[in-house]
């Protein structure tokens, strides 16, 4: 009688099965490893373009605080100016070197304008490039963002300044001969340069020359709370990422 000896299925299955666990289970780990790999290397990325834009931020930051303490040097000479304009004595229009006196420091002081404008380089790459969502350490996409705001202040500032300097100049037209400048230069202190003795006139001209005087000072002093928040910003961004 023959004897018949059938496989043992279930063994075999247990065998499958327990290999196609581990093929899972090695592919799983594999795709683990790579995502959190993938992760490392995203933050390591991410961390260094921080920095980076950190860095070019603080560099930024260092040329405006430079031209704005320039500017508000020179703000501060336009104010003296100004102030002397102010003052010359209307009643004496008449004296030849009272008028050269009066269009000597209307073109001097009269019609300047010392414009800011921001090394933005960094900000630029912030906004257009996304920049913004890298920068995760504290406080600092909030003061940035807070400079930037500021930026727009001192902007409309300049704006408002720079009409009331057309304003001046065209009360300065109503009053002055600008094509005497030359013969004046040749004889100064004995050239006639007003064309008119209208009172409403002169009036209005030192009017304009008061809110230029006011103007500047506003400017200025907007120009001073920004430089103090540019030199605050500087030493809070280099503290944070340890660039002291």
């Amino acid at each position: 009688m023959e004897v018949h000896h059938h496989p043992k299925v279930p063994h075999e299955k247990n065998k499958h099965l327990k290999e196609y666990f581990l093929e899972f289970l090695m592919i799983f780990l594999a795709v683990t490893m790579g995502f959190i790999a993938e992760s490392i290397r995203e933050h390591s990325t991410d961390s260094s373009k921080e920095k980076e834009y950190i860095e070019g931020m603080i560099k930024d930051l260092k040329v405006d605080t430079a031209n704005i303490k320039f500017i508000i040097s020179q703000g501060n000479e336009q104010l003296r100016g100004l102030d002397t304009l102010k003052n010359i004595s209307r009643e004496k229009l008449s004296d030849l070197k009272v008028q050269d006196s009066l269009y000597k420091y209307s073109t001097h002081y009269l019609f300047g304008l010392n414009p800011f404008k921001s090394e933005d380089i960094t900000l630029i790459q912030l906004r257009n490039a996304g920049g913004y969502r890298l920068i995760r350490k504290g406080g600092a996409v909030d003061s940035i963002a807070r400079y930037e705001s500021k930026l727009d202040i001192v902007s409309l500032q300049q704006t408002f300044l720079s009409q009331g300097i057309t304003k001046a100049v065209d009360a300065a037209n109503l009053i002055f001969n600008f094509n005497a400048y030359a013969k004046m230069r040749l004889h100064p202190g004995a050239t006639e340069v007003l064309v008119t003795t209208d009172k409403e006139k002169i009036n209005s001209f030192y009017n304009q020359c008061w809110m230029m005087s006011v103007m500047v000072t506003n400017y200025n002093s907007i120009l001073k709370n920004h430089l103090e928040y540019s030199t605050t910003l500087i030493a809070y961004l280099k503290k944070t990422y340890n660039m002291e």
